[in-house]
């Protein structure tokens, strides 16, 4: 059995990983807005000398991008052998840029009501990117519900103003929201694996780089860039979120081209490259220390150091040992992680327009009670997306 046949399916310990993640991420996001927690719960404030539990899990994110990767790719020219997959990258980038830049600005709009506004945009989104069932009775609807999505999408963006008087404004790119930071990285670093898949040497040298342009950025060699830096953010976006990406790629790449059975060596080879994350971080923390809002190169190393561990843990215990116990229960949102992501922020809204009260005010916005709401509302939404995903509701960029 070939390698790429043993890894024609899904790998447990990744969808887990990914499970793991966005879970998490729907609980960091919900608990930030929760009063008297631990520190350690939030983000560290911008130039603490310090990183948190809540600083990780964006990195996660990114790393299982990069990671999932070589696998989606292959998967893609598989199922479409005619297609380029430089245009697929393109337009699933696109996706993540139009959704990054929606839920950014939604928050914002003042030409009409912002909960109705924020529903029936996360409504057209799920409308519009679902993936279908094919071969099914009532399939002459699903384009239907598809172009109503995208129609009503192009609503919101026409009727769409921020600010008001001499400030009114339309959609702003900002710093592009959490989807957008993601589709820039995935965008860099699919490309950079499509051009250089067969170059190993390059591709290791990649996250080096990418160090080098957020240096670069921050000793003000790009300035030259003038309002092209300002509105992409090189060092970032393309910087310190692409060696995280990048090095989860490099974790894929060697899976997917591992020998059947050959785990020890793949471990042994995911244990180096943590190690030597680890102390690039420590190497580089005097130069701008370890700063989520700022993504310091020790930030994204640590973080990816931390990320290549925790993977290590799912593979042994899932592909290696076999425990799979786990692998039905995180399957359903690991596969539809989209889907979770825009429910969790489009449900605040559906219940503030049902007239709930604020989940941030009184007793439920504060101290334990805050983080135990916090942790029962992402056990909401993993229920309602393994719910829509057992009814063939998915969403596919």
């Amino acid at each position: 059995m070939t390698a790429t046949k043993e890894l024609s399916g899904r790998i447990a310990s990744v969808d887990v990983f990914r499970g793991i993640t966005i879970l998490l991420m729907i609980f960091v996001n919900d608990v930030a807005g929760v009063r008297d927690i631990p520190f350690w719960l939030k983000h560290a404030a911008p130039g603490s000398p310090g990183m948190t539990f809540a600083d990780v899990v964006f990195p996660a994110f990114l790393f299982i991008v990069g990671l999932s990767l070589p696998f989606a790719l292959a998967q893609r020219k598989k199922k479409y052998p005619g297609q380029p997959l430089f245009l697929h990258v393109l337009t699933r980038t696109a996706g993540l840029l139009v959704l990054g830049l929606l839920m950014l600005n939604g928050p914002a709009v003042s030409s009409m009501n912002a909960a109705w506004w924020n529903v029936l945009m996360y409504a057209g989104a799920i409308l519009f990117w679902a993936a279908y069932p094919e071969n099914e009775k009532r399939k002459a609807i699903f384009p239907i519900l598809k172009w109503t999505g995208f129609a009503l999408l192009v609503f919101l963006l026409a009727i769409y103003r921020r600010g008001s008087g001499d400030t009114l404004s339309w959609i702003q790119t900002g710093w592009w929201g959490i989807l957008g930071e993601i589709g820039f990285a995935y965008a860099a670093t699919a490309l950079l694996y499509l051009l250089f898949r067969d170059r190993p040497a390059l591709l290791l040298s990649i996250p080096a780089l990418c160090i080098l342009l957020y240096i670069a950025d921050r000793s003000g060699q790009l300035d030259f860039l003038g309002r092209i830096r300002t509105v992409f953010y090189p060092g970032s976006h393309f910087g310190t979120h692409v060696l995280i990406s990048f090095s989860g790629l490099l974790c894929g790449h060697w899976l997917f081209g591992r020998g059947p059975g050959d785990h020890r060596a793949y471990l042994k080879k995911l244990g180096i490259f943590a190690l030597l994350c680890g102390l690039a971080g420590y190497a580089l923390y005097g130069l701008y220390g370890v700063d989520k809002i700022a993504a310091t190169p020790s930030w994204a190393l640590f973080s990816t150091a931390i990320c290549i561990l925790i993977f290590m843990l799912c593979y042994g215990v899932l592909d290696v040992g076999g425990k799979k116990g786990a692998y039905p229960f995180f399957k359903p949102i690991a596969v539809n992680p989209l889907l979770a992501y825009l429910l969790h922020v489009m449900l605040i809204y559906v219940f503030r327009l049902a007239g709930f009260a604020s989940f941030y005010g009184s007793q439920l916005g504060a101290g334990i009670i805050g983080i135990l709401r916090a942790a029962a509302y992402t056990g909401f939404i993993y229920l309602i997306t393994r719910l829509l995903t057992k009814a063939g509701v998915k969403l596919k960029l």
